[in-house]
């Protein structure tokens, strides 16, 4: 089997991205998993999924969903917030 140079590539890419810890951010651009682009993002994810799990009734399983995601999501951004605040 041959590899052109472009599926090489791809193939070379794909394993930096995925050993380097990126953050796929809400715009689809890769970003590093400790940059402020990263915080920032995660941010804007966190007020996005406030207002969707607001719009639901309580007691709903979807809210119930939400509260997990923003569980998750206000972890990371903790763990961001320190890196960055120092």
């Amino acid at each position: 089997m041959r590899l052109t140079e472009k599926k090489l590539r791809t193939l070379i890419r794909k394993q930096l991205m995925e050993s380097a810890g990126v953050h796929r951010c809400l715009n689809g651009s890769m970003v590093p998993n400790d940059s402020v682009e990263c915080y920032e993002d995660i941010c804007l994810r966190i007020e996005d999924a406030v207002h969707q799990r607001d719009s639901l009734g309580s007691g709903t399983a979807s809210r119930s969903y939400y509260n997990g995601v923003l569980a998750d999501l206000r972890k990371k951004k903790r763990r961001l917030g320190k890196l960055h605040t120092e």
